[in-house]
């Protein structure tokens, strides 16, 4: 029987005890990738350059941002779901990746629920109800309810496609109304637009950010927002909530980790990112931006995707709509 050297084997279980402690020690040890599952220039991308700037500076590497444009933000998560669970891959995602996607297609390559672990919650607007006032001249939320109501079938609204959170913002209003719209879909927000202002459609609901220029401009008007109470931006225009009980859409952005990364480099990721999110530069971005905070902690968090996984999956349910 071959001899064993105690030393060799004391050394090496002193290693493996002190494997997990010496990765969270090391770590950052090389630059960081965040995903973002849309084109640069949007609300995401925005937020996404904007904390990678912050952790860059915290924690002493460079942060690339990588756009992975595509199906609702599933190429985006299949990459992340791809990369090694060290927390130098990072995702920063909407419900749309998160929530929705999940009811809309038959099979995912990943399952958000068990592949990834949010860390915290960036920021969120509401989606806001836009018309255009030639072709819509009413000037409250409930003059528009009566029109639709009374036209059943003969209103058409825009939205950026099929599946897409606007459209299923859409449905809920309809659904809440009581009578039956015509959906328009387009190949993303930005020609629903502008169809919206040369009135080749009367209504949309887009995201507060994109749309505050054109309501501002006074090519189309505001008529309510998708949140619980007004917001700041728009000062006058009520909740939708306020005509419609418990209307609610909001466009939230969150960062996530992949769920097998080890806690200590989750809880340093998650308390620069919460440094950052209490910092000036990030307020004055949000007051220029029109976001709004989302203080919730990161043991709060699965029960808020949670629920609001419940609230889309209903929406989906309802639309009829799928992506395969």
């Amino acid at each position: 029987m071959p001899m064993i050297d105690r030393r060799a084997v004391l050394a090496l279980a002193g290693a493996a005890s002190l494997s997990a402690p010496a990765r969270a020690q090391a770590f950052p040890s090389r630059p960081f990738r965040i995903l973002v599952p849309f084109a640069a220039g949007g609300t995401t991308d925005i937020l996404a350059r904007a904390i990678g700037e912050r952790l860059s500076v915290a924690l002493g590497q460079p942060v690339v941002i990588d756009n992975r444009g595509g199906a609702g933000g599933t190429v985006a998560g299949e990459a992340f779901a791809r990369a090694e669970p060290d927390g130098h891959t990072l995702l920063v995602a909407t419900a749309s990746l998160i929530c929705i996607n999940k009811a809309l297609y038959a099979r995912l390559p990943f399952d958000p629920d068990t592949d990834f672990a949010p860390v915290a919650m960036l920021a969120q607007q509401p989606n806001v109800l836009v018309v255009n006032p030639r072709a819509l001249p009413m000037t409250t939320l409930p003059e528009l309810i009566a029109h639709i109501r009374a036209n059943p079938g003969r209103v058409n609204y825009a939205s950026s496609g099929t599946g897409s959170q606007l459209h299923l913002t859409g449905e809920m209003f309809r659904a809440a109304v009581g009578v039956e719209m015509t959906h328009v879909p387009y190949r993303g927000s930005a020609p629903a637009m502008t169809d919206l202002v040369a009135g080749n459609v009367p209504m949309m609901f887009d995201g507060l950010g994109t749309a505050l220029p054109q309501v501002r401009g006074g090519a189309i008007r505001a008529l309510g927002t998708a949140s619980e109470a007004e917001n700041a931006a728009l000062p006058g225009v009520p909740p939708i909530a306020s005509v419609l009980p418990g209307f609610l859409s909001v466009n939230w952005t969150g960062l996530f980790v992949l769920r097998a990364t080890p806690e200590p480099v989750v809880a340093r990721i998650d308390a620069e990112t919460r440094r950052a999110l209490a910092g000036p530069e990030l307020a004055t971005l949000f007051r220029e931006r029109a976001f709004d905070p989302m203080p919730i902690s990161r043991a709060d968090l699965p029960a808020f995707v949670a629920a609001e996984s419940t609230r889309w999956r209903e929406a989906v349910r309802a639309s009829g709509a799928r992506a395969d």
